[in-house]
């Protein structure tokens, strides 16, 4: 399957716009990009490297396949999308409960596997 470098671009600004409704500027903050860089993969100029794709995946909770191929849903963007809002309108003491609370509870679902 050839990838469509338009097609991943427009998939990157949907995120952006539709989930995140944010603006080039931050949402380039959130994954670690330049704005021209992130601009330059929304428009298809140029094709999105592996350590690009990372960034926006790891940022967004994006998965890659949906990202280069468009196939599968985004409806896990909107929880993620929450979550983060909250996370960054968290105390630096709140985050680190979190953090132990998340590492408790992912460590006691891999025990039951």
């Amino acid at each position: 399957m050839i990838l469509d470098a338009v097609k991943i671009g427009m998939r990157i600004r949907k995120i952006r716009e539709e989930i995140y409704h944010e603006s080039r500027q931050l949402f380039a903050e959130r994954c670690g990009l330049s704005e021209n860089h992130l601009g330059k993969l929304e428009t298809g100029t140029l094709n999105v490297s592996v350590k690009a794709l990372n960034k926006i995946c790891t940022a967004t909770g994006t998965t890659t396949d949906y990202i280069l191929y468009g196939n599968s849903e985004t409806k896990n963007l909107t929880t993620r999308k929450t979550i983060d809002n909250f996370l960054d309108n968290s105390t630096k003491k709140e985050l680190k409960m979190y953090l132990k609370f998340i590492s408790t509870l992912k460590s006691y679902f891999e025990d039951e596997d």
